[in-house]
């Protein structure tokens, strides 16, 4: 009987002495567990963090443009005396040829400006000499609202040319109207379909 009490006193004793180690064993793998996890909560917030904080805009090398340069040019530029509105009713329209030297410091000479219709004939030369532009300056031709010879189809033809090569003028039609009370504007831009790029000194 003594024997019995002495082994169950001694296994008592062991399982004793197994629960301390039992416990820090817990308690250590509870704390790698804890820090684990306040790892990986803290790198969720800093991801979080970095999305949402301010980045400055990134600049980029700006692109090489080539600038055109021309010493002459033959230009089309399409015109209308009039549009078509709904039920296939003309619109009448005023139009305003414009020639801007974009050239800063060179001027360009202009020897045609003609008017043709929408059958390719020729309505009207508004040059009958030629008419030079200094640098940035501008110049005008109008069409009336009641010059109604043009029709849908009608065009400019501009010649030019320069000394030397320029920046290439700004060649282009500005369209007014009216149709019901309401104002129409639009613009058309000229298209070389002849162009020198090697300085020229007569024309």
């Amino acid at each position: 009987m003594k024997n019995d009490d002495n082994i169950k006193d001694k296994q008592d004793s062991v399982q004793e002495s197994h629960h301390p180690l039992l416990l820090s064993l817990l308690g250590g793998a509870g704390f790698i567990l804890l820090l684990v996890i306040i790892t990986y909560l803290a790198g969720r917030v800093e991801t979080l963090e970095d999305r949402l904080s301010y980045n400055s805009p990134v600049t980029m090398d700006k692109p090489t443009v080539g600038i055109d340069l021309a010493s002459s040019q033959t230009v089309y530029v399409p015109v209308y005396s009039h549009i078509y509105s709904g039920g296939g009713m003309p619109v009448l329209l005023a139009s305003t040829l414009s020639v801007r030297n974009s050239d800063p410091d060179r001027s360009i000479h202009i020897t045609k400006v003609r008017y043709y219709d929408t059958k390719g004939k020729l309505i009207k030369d508004y040059l009958d000499g030629g008419l030079a532009l200094g640098p940035l300056e501008s110049t005008a031709f109008l069409v009336e609202k009641s010059h109604v010879e043009g029709g849908s189809g009608a065009n400019f033809i501009v010649d030019w040319y320069s000394d030397q090569a320029v920046y290439e003028p700004v060649i282009e039609a500005v369209m007014v109207g009216l149709d019901n009370n309401q104002g129409i504007a639009f613009k058309s831009i000229g298209r070389p379909l002849i162009q020198r790029n090697d300085p020229v000194s007569t024309r």
